[in-house]
C-alpha cells in the first residue's frame, strides 16, 4: 500500500499517510454487530500486550462499499486514518481503493479541470459541489439525531442517487446548452505571479557595481571628499605655512590682514635667507677667532721650547 501511494500522493501527505500506516499496526479490529445494510467494528490499540480503554468504531456499508470511522479523519483531513487501514489489512486488501484517494492530495491535481469556463461562477463545478454539500450537511445534522432518521434518510439517499445517476444523459445535453451559450463569454485565469521566498539570497552584484555603491571617505579636517585626515592636502599647506613664516608673524594673522600666500611664503623665504646668512657669518667668525686662539697657542709653546733649549746648551 506504501509502494503504491509514493507514486500518487504529494510528498507532504504521503509522510502524513505513511505515519498512519506504521500505527495501524497497533490496532486490532474486531467485529462487534452487523445488520444486512451494515457492519460495525470495534478498533482498539494494543502495545506490548495492553489494552487501552479508548477505541474507535468502524462501520461497513456493504451495500455502497465503503467504510466509514467515527474519528472521521477522512472527512476532516482526506486521507484514510490507521483505524480504516487497520480494516483494510484485516480484509487482506493490499492496494488502497481509489475511492479513498481524494484528487486534491495527488501529484496531478493540478492536471484536472477545477473551473468551468461557462462564464458564470454560480453554475461552477466547486459553486454546485458546495451548494450540495451544505443542503446534504442540514440534513445529516437533523437526521443523525435519532435511528429512526437516520435509516430513513439513508433509504433516501439510496433512492435519490439512483435517480441521480439516471439523469446523465440529461445533464450532457444541459451542458452542451451552457457550453454553446458560454462562448460568448470566457475567463481566463493566469498562474499567479512568482514572488521570491524568504530563505532566497540576494543578487549577486558586480565589481563596478559595487564601485559605484561605495560610499566615499569625508576628510574629518577639511570636509572634503577622497581623502582622509592623514592625506589632507590643506593641512599639508597649513603646517608648510608655519614652518616658514617668521618671527612674530602667524599665517592666520596674515590672512586676516589681506596677505596673499605668495606674497607670504615670498617673505617669510627672504627672512629665512637673511637669517641663515647672519647664522653663516656668525659661525665663520667664531671659527677665525678659535683658529687665531689656536695659532698663538702654538706659537707660545715654540717659543717656550726654544728658549729652554737655549739654556740648557749653555748649562
Amino acid at each position: 500500500m506504501e509502494h503504491q501511494m509514493v507514486h500518487i500522493y504529494t510528498k507532504k501527505i504521503f509522510l502524513l499517510f505513511q505515519t498512519e500506516v506504521d500505527q495501524s499496526n497497533y490496532y486490532i479490529c474486531s467485529k462487534k454487530s452487523g445488520s444486512v445494510d451494515a457492519k460495525v467494528y470495534t478498533v482498539e490499540r494494543r502495545e506490548q500486550g495492553k489494552s487501552f480503554d479508548r477505541h474507535r468504531q468502524l462501520t461497513y456499508y456493504t451495500e455502497r462499499d465503503i467504510i466509514r470511522c467515527s474519528c472521521q479523519k477522512f472527512e476532516f483531513e482526506g486521507f484514510p486514518c490507521r483505524h480504516m487501514i487497520s480494516y483494510l489489512k484485516k480484509k487482506q486488501v493490499l492496494l488502497l481503493p481509489e475511492k479513498y484517494i481524494l484528487p486534491r492530495w495527488t501529484k496531478n491535481a493540478k492536471e484536472t479541470v477545477v473551473f468551468s469556463d461557462e462564464g458564470s461562477s454560480s453554475k461552477s463545478l466547486m459553486a454546485r459541489h458546495g451548494m450540495l454539500a451544505h443542503k446534504s450537511s442540514l440534513m445529516v445534522d437533523d437526521a443523525a439525531l435519532t435511528d429512526t432518521r437516520t435509516s430513513f434518510l439513508m433509504e433516501e439517499f439510496e433512492k435519490l442517487h439512483i435517480r441521480v445517476k439516471e439523469l446523465d444523459d440529461g445533464g450532457n445535453v444541459d451542458m452542451g446548452r451552457s457550453n454553446s451559450k458560454s462562448q460568448e463569454e470566457s475567463q481566463t485565469i493566469h498562474d499567479p505571479s512568482i514572488v521570491r521566498a524568504k530563505g532566497c539570497g540576494k543578487r549577486l552584484k558586480s565589481s563596478k557595481e559595487k564601485a559605484l555603491s561605495k560610499t566615499n571617505r569625508q576628510c574629518s579636517a577639511c570636509g572634503q571628499i577622497g581623502h582622509d585626515k592623514r592625506t589632507c592636502p590643506t593641512l599639508s599647506y597649513r603646517s608648510t605655512m608655519d614652518m616658514y613664516q617668521p618671527e612674530g608673524t602667524d599665517y592666520a594673522q596674515a590672512q586676516d590682514q589681506g596677505i596673499d600666500d605668495t606674497a607670504f611664503v615670498s617673505n617669510a623665504s627672504s627672512q629665512c635667507d637673511v637669517h641663515h646668512l647672519s647664522v653663516t657669518m656668525a659661525a665663520e667668525t667664531a671659527a677665525m677667532e678659535e683658529a687665531e686662539a689656536v695659532a698663538v697657542e702654538v706659537v707660545g709653546v715654540v717659543v717656550a721650547v726654544a728658549v729652554c733649549g737655549k739654556y740648557g746648551s749653555q748649562g
